[in-house]
């Protein structure tokens, strides 16, 4: 009976606690679009200590199989999350990709789960929708049809005079309305273009950076880095979640995003990209079965070649800059 009347004493301290937490919400950037990296910062006081016994940290992971949704579907895609701490201040930073634009809401979860695995003592949080924005989407830009001028007695020449500026007027509201279609495509258009060159950026800088750390790291982590940075870099150069599809769907949702209309340079990068993939597959998961013990040992067995991690970072560098020169 002493158990439960402090159990139930510890749950009102809590929730007397989080009540009354000052909260503040932040999204970086400010404006995010389909498939850009963003962060959803949440920042609450708080009395409840979630780092026990750990003066010196100020940032702990969470666990993200305690979301009570999953971190990877159609919506977006849950690629971190961290909490931190500041004196009596917690912040919540969830690192995420949205896949579709317009209001992106989390559903509430418990933040004790997250930190500590089980949900004995619930601290719900329940962030803001998130506005998503789409570089893709035109804004239709139209008239008002004006009425006819009234008429009076002897005013007539005004009235032609009037009408003869308003039809000047109404010319040159139209041509600027063209120009700023224009103008305002060819910034969005702007837009994608730096979104593509800033992600093929990053992926040449993560793919240089597991050159340097190659001999510190297995095959397995090897190939699971080369297909992360590749998954990355297609999801927004196509605005198609590749973290979503097996190798074997690549073709389909090429074709998807291309209309079906597959340039040459796309051919032969998608056969490229497809080969490496199913390289990387074998090395990952054929280890152990029958098919890597068979002769020869250098073509069947479950791991990298002397020279091949080099090769392949080479070629997927190749790859995007192919990319890149062709689109």
């Amino acid at each position: 009976m002493k158990k439960i009347f402090l159990s139930i004493i510890l749950l009102l301290s809590v929730f007397s606690v989080f009540s009354q937490s000052e909260i503040k919400q932040i999204v970086l950037p400010k404006r995010i679009y389909v498939g850009d990296t963003a962060q959803l910062h949440y920042t609450f006081r708080s009395g409840v200590d979630f780092f026990p016994d750990e003066e010196q940290l100020v940032e702990k992971k969470l666990i993200l199989e305690k979301f009570p949704f999953s971190v990877d579907n159609e919506n977006f895609t849950i690629l971190n999350a961290v909490l931190q701490r500041n004196g009596p201040l917690y912040t919540v930073v969830i690192t995420f990709i949205p896949w579709k634009p317009g209001y992106l809401d989390f559903p509430a979860f418990d933040l004790y789960s997250l930190v500590f695995g089980n949900g004995n003592v619930a601290f719900e949080l329940d962030p803001e929708a998130i506005e998503v924005a789409s570089v893709l989407q035109n804004e239709d830009v139209s008239l008002r049809p004006f009425a006819a001028p009234l008429l009076f007695p002897g005013t007539i020449y005004f009235v032609y005079a009037a009408l003869i500026v308003f039809l000047i007027l109404v010319a040159v509201g139209i041509q600027f309305a063209i120009r700023w279609q224009e103008f305002s495509a060819k910034m969005k258009e702007r837009q994608t273009v730096r979104r593509y060159v800033k992600s093929s950026k990053r992926a040449l800088r993560q793919l240089k950076k597991l050159e340097k750390n190659s001999q510190k790291i297995n095959d397995i982590a090897f190939c699971t880095a080369i297909q992360k940075i590749f998954r990355e870099y297609l999801t927004v150069r196509f605005g198609i979640n590749f973290f979503a599809l097996s190798t074997n769907q690549f073709v389909s949702a090429f074709n998807k995003a291309t209309g079906g209309v597959l340039e040459g340079f796309v051919v032969d990068n998608l056969e490229a990209i497809v080969e490496i993939f199913m390289r990387m597959d074998y090395i990952r998961f054929a280890g152990g079965s029958l098919e890597s013990k068979r002769l020869p040992e250098k073509t069947y067995k479950a791991c990298l070649q002397e020279g091949e991690r080099a090769e392949k970072i080479e070629t997927s560098r190749a790859i995007i800059r192919l990319f890149e020169r062709g689109r």
